[in-house]
């Protein structure tokens, strides 16, 4: 059955971008893109919020090329790359139509907003929290406020060389 995960890096204090919304301090860690490269391997559809999507376009090139994403937005796109498109619909309809059309399992990239709705409406199956040790002191929170909670599991946890740990969770 088809799996919806949250696969992402946060600072020690819970942040997943920077002050400018950028990820650049991401970049010395080599345990995070070692671990994204294997993840994208079981992924056949990305779901990401406008400004995530945004982010990803400034950098260039489309780093998701060959993989359906479907941005949650609430207006149109110009212009995208192929497999590229918006969706304005109703996110629970969302959720229950990948899970019946994908061809692997959905990686819901973000950011907070995005993968706040999907754990509010239980949609998230599974959750892997890559913990950098950086405190940013400010920036993008991963988890937007709500009246919602969500119960956590553990299933499994890795340290890595560089300090990074990995806490991979299951959801419900």
């Amino acid at each position: 059955m088809v799996k919806i995960r949250a696969h992402l890096a946060i600072s020690v204090d819970g942040l997943i971008a920077d002050h400018d919304g950028s990820v650049e301090w991401l970049r010395p860690y080599r345990s995070i893109s070692d671990e994204a490269e294997a993840f994208l391997t079981g992924i056949g559809t990305l779901v990401m919020g406008r400004a995530t999507y945004e982010a990803h376009r400034a950098g260039g090139s489309w780093p998701y090329g060959g993989r359906r994403c479907l941005v949650v937005t609430s207006r149109t796109m110009d212009t995208a790359p192929e497999g590229v498109e918006s969706w304005l619909g109703d996110l629970a309809m969302l959720a229950d139509d990948l899970r019946e059309a994908s061809d692997g399992d959905i990686w819901v990239v973000g950011g907070g907003k995005a993968i706040r709705a999907f754990f509010d409406l239980g949609a998230i199956d599974y959750l892997d929290l890559f913990v950098v040790p950086v405190l940013l002191g400010g920036g993008r929170n991963l988890f937007m406020p709500s009246e919602i909670g969500t119960h956590l599991t553990l299933l499994t946890s890795k340290v890595y060389s560089d300090g990074v740990v990995r806490l991979s969770y299951r959801a419900g």
